[in-house]
C-alpha cells in the first residue's frame, strides 16, 4: 500500500514533472544513479517538490538528484518504480521495444522483397524498392501489403516492349478495381518506383512514364506522327491515313484499335518531327512512308510499329546518335524482330550526332519516283 500523502504529492504539477523525467530515464534503460535529472520547474513547482526533498533543496538552485529522489520516496515505505507504476501504468522497456521494432521492420522488408521477386521483379530492384522513402513504415504490415499489390500489377504488365494495355484494364485485371492505379494511388506509385521513376509531377509526365512500359493512361492522348503511311483494315486510323494524303498526321492509340496493315513493303522510322516535316515539305507524296517516334516511343508508336511488322512490313529505324537515341533504337530492336537500321550505327556513341545533321541524306533515302499512271 502506497502512503496516501505520497500519492497526493505525486499528483501535484511539480512532482508530476519530476516523476515523468524519472519514468523516461528508467524506460530508456538507465538507473537512478549518476547525473541529476534536468527538469524545468517554476517557483511554486519547486516548492512542491521540496516537500519531499526538503527545504534546503528547495532553496538551492540544484537540479533534482535521481538517487536523492529514489531515496526520499523509499523513506515513505515504497520504491520509485512502484510509485511510477501506480501513477502512470507499467514501465516500458524502450530499448527492447526498439530492438523488436527493428527486427519486425527487417522481417517485413524481407517478406516484401520475397513477394516482389515472386511477382517477377528482379532481386536488385526489389531490394532497392523496400528502402525508398515514401513507402509505408516497415513493421506495420502495410509495406508487405503494398508489395503484394505491386507484385500482382507487375505480373500483368505488357510482356514485351511492343505490347500495350490500358491502365484501367491493368488495374482491373491485377487488383479487381479499374481505379486502383489512378494517379496518386499508393499502388500506382509503388509500381512506378519499381520501374525506376519518382512520382510524376504533372499529368503529362504521369502518362509518359506509364507509356514507357506500354501502359496507356488515356487512349486519345497517346499518339504517333506519320507521313504517307496508308493503312488498310477496320481500325479507325485506316480511314484517317487514307484521307490525309501527303500531310503529316497524328494517329492516337485508340484509332489503332482493330486490324490494320500497310501495303508498302517498307516503312521508315525517325526520332525527330523535323525530319518528317522536311519530308512533307520537300518530298510530299514522293516520300516513302515515314513514322516519327517524337522522342521515346509512345504506346501508340509501339502499337503501330508492332502491328506493321507483324503484317510483314519491313521497318528501317534510326534516331539521334546520342545516348537517348541509342536507347530508343535498341529498345525497338529488342521488341520487334527483323528491324533494319537506317544509316545508323548501333553502338555507344563517341560523339553525339543528330538527325538534322544528316537531313539531306535521309531525304535522299526517302525520295521515291511518283507512280506512273
Amino acid at each position: 500500500m502506497i502512503d496516501a500523502r505520497l500519492l497526493e504529492w505525486a499528483r501535484l504539477p511539480g512532482p508530476a514533472k519530476v516523476l515523468a523525467a524519472a519514468r523516461q530515464r528508467l524506460e530508456a534503460g538507465h538507473g537512478m544513479a549518476g547525473s541529476p535529472m534536468r527538469v524545468s520547474l517554476s517557483g511554486p513547482e519547486r516548492d512542491q517538490v521540496g516537500k519531499l526533498l526538503g527545504t534546503k533543496w528547495a532553496l538551492s538552485a540544484r537540479q533534482v538528484g535521481a538517487k536523492a529522489l529514489a531515496e526520499a520516496i523509499s523513506t515513505l515505505g515504497t520504491d520509485l518504480e512502484t510509485l511510477l507504476i501506480s501513477t502512470g501504468g507499467p514501465l516500458r522497456n524502450r530499448p527492447a521495444e526498439r530492438a523488436a521494432s527493428l527486427r519486425d521492420a527487417q522481417h517485413e522488408r524481407s517478406l516484401a522483397v520475397t513477394a516482389l521477386v515472386a511477382g517477377g521483379v528482379c532481386l536488385e530492384s526489389a531490394d532497392g524498392w523496400v528502402t525508398r522513402r515514401g513507402l509505408p513504415r516497415a513493421g506495420s504490415g502495410q509495406l508487405l501489403g503494398l508489395a503484394e499489390r505491386c507484385a500482382r500489377v507487375w505480373r500483368e504488365l505488357p510482356g514485351s516492349a511492343g505490347s500495350t494495355v490500358l491502365l484501367t484494364v491493368l488495374a482491373a485485371a491485377a487488383l479487381d478495381d479499374p481505379h486502383a492505379l489512378d494517379r496518386g494511388s499508393a499502388a500506382a506509385l509503388g509500381v512506378l518506383r519499381l520501374l525506376g521513376h519518382d512520382a510524376p509531377a504533372t499529368a503529362e509526365a504521369w502518362r509518359a512514364v506509364w507509356e514507357e512500359s506500354g501502359v496507356v493512361c488515356d487512349p486519345v492522348s497517346s499518339r504517333v506522327l506519320v507521313l504517307n503511311v496508308v493503312l488498310t483494315g477496320d481500325a479507325a486510323g485506316c480511314r484517317l491515313t487514307q484521307a490525309a494524303g501527303a500531310e503529316p498526321l497524328w494517329l492516337t492509340w485508340r484509332s489503332l484499335s482493330g486490324t490494320f496493315r500497310c501495303d508498302a513493303p517498307a516503312v521508315y522510322v525517325c526520332e525527330n518531327p523535323s525530319v518528317l516535316i522536311a519530308a512533307a515539305d520537300q518530298l510530299g507524296a514522293c516520300s516513302l512512308p515515314l513514322v516519327c517516334t517524337n522522342g521515346r516511343p509512345s504506346a501508340a508508336t509501339r502499337k503501330l510499329l508492332t502491328g506493321l511488322a507483324a503484317a510483314g512490313t519491313t521497318l528501317h529505324v534510326r534516331a539521334d546518335d546520342d545516348a537517348a537515341g541509342q536507347e530508343i533504337v535498341s529498345g525497338l530492336i529488342a521488341a520487334i524482330p527483323g528491324i533494319h537500321l537506317w544509316r545508323y550505327p548501333l553502338r555507344p556513341p563517341t560523339q553525339s550526332r543528330y538527325e538534322e545533321q544528316d537531313l539531306d541524306l535521309l531525304l535522299h533515302d526517302l525520295h521515291q519516283e511518283p507512280t506512273r499512271q
